[in-house]
């Protein structure tokens, strides 16, 4: 059994989904201990529990440890199931995100559908345009393709958004993300949910003249999304597509300023740009899993301490050589 120490580098819950996720894919039971232990509140919260219990249905798992402020898990999977429909509720504004893209890996090329209530659209988590905008369209440069569907969008702290994961399929291939190359076109949403319309329009509009001033021969176009009787929230995703595709994204908050908002995400967008990389410093932790799955190369924008920490816990599943190099960007390499 794979013992894994879940206060060791960044220290947070994306240790134990890449745990779960390999453990499901290579079927090598595994525990981890110490969970967030340093973090304000320790051990499984509600979003961290609910990806145990999703990824526990789909390889049909044995479980020890698994519930609320547990600081211990004892994860053992069998095989993974088919011709599944599951649904999952957060109960909270918990990220369906973040168990999202723990979820995607096993559920590639098998008749499994997920819906998953929560937030979608909250801090220190890819946002839901992220994943449809940025995520995806990396995964089919790498031979997946996929759907994810924008059913309601959850803001903190109500929650009760809702997104589905289906319809997953391809068999993978060696890759090389090493440059975002000439950017063809940037596209961004701009939303808004039940707050006036025009902190959309303010949010798209700063984050355009920006672009605008730095990309002067790209076409930038950012769509408007006004919803109403949902959670209360704003934000801006954007996406530069080129040979690969580098997003950003940024959230409003009371007290701040539409403007800020999508001064935030156009700045970030540059800055990744900048680098001269393949992925934004968000895609790098998340890609890091497929190159090491199919083989591949990219250089991330930026090495942060999720996807140093990620590295570390891919080497505990996989028979895998890795190769990082750099740190802003990083070139990183899996020989498989």
């Amino acid at each position: 059994m794979i013992e894994i120490d879940g206060s060791f580098g960044e220290g947070g819950g994306e240790i134990l989904r890449t745990s779960l996720t390999l453990s499901a894919i290579t079927k090598k039971p595994f525990r981890i201990y110490n969970i967030r232990s340093n973090r304000k509140n320790p051990g499984l919260q509600m979003q961290h529990l609910t990806a145990v219990r999703l990824i526990k249905k789909l390889c049909n798992a044995e479980t020890k440890g698994d519930f609320l402020g547990s600081k211990e898990l004892i994860f053992v999977p069998r095989e993974i199931q088919e011709n599944l429909e599951i649904t999952e509720n957060v109960t909270t504004a918990g990220s369906t995100t973040l168990i999202a893209v723990a979820a995607i890996p096993i559920i590639i090329n098998r008749n499994i559908k997920i819906r998953l209530i929560g937030g979608t659209d909250v801090p220190k988590s890819p946002t839901i345009d992220y994943l449809r905008m940025v995520y995806l369209g990396i995964l089919n440069k790498i031979g997946i393709t996929g759907k994810i569907s924008l059913i309601k969008r959850g803001h903190y702290p109500k929650g009760g958004g809702i997104i589905e994961l289906y319809d997953f399929k391809g068999q993978g291939e060696r890759f090389v993300l090493d440059k975002i190359g000439k950017i063809e076109i940037i596209k961004g949403i701009s939303h808004v949910s039940s707050l006036p319309s025009h902190i959309a329009e303010r949010q798209a509009k700063s984050a355009k003249e920006i672009l605008s001033s730095q990309f002067r021969d790209v076409k930038i176009d950012i769509d408007i999304d006004i919803r109403q009787g949902e959670s209360e929230g704003s934000g801006i995703t954007l996406a530069a597509y080129g040979e690969s595709i580098i997003g950003s994204d940024s959230l409003g908050e009371k007290g701040k300023r539409a403007e800020k908002v999508g001064e935030e995400a156009a700045k970030l967008l540059i800055e990744d740009i900048q680098k001269g990389a393949g992925v934004d410093r968000h895609m790098s932790d998340m890609l890091m899993l497929y190159a090491c799955l199919y083989g591949g190369k990219f250089t991330g924008a930026a090495y942060t301490s999720h996807a140093s920490t990620n590295a570390e816990i891919i080497k505990k599943f996989l028979n895998v050589d890795i190769e990082i190099k750099g740190s802003s960007p990083f070139s990183f390499y899996a020989k498989v």
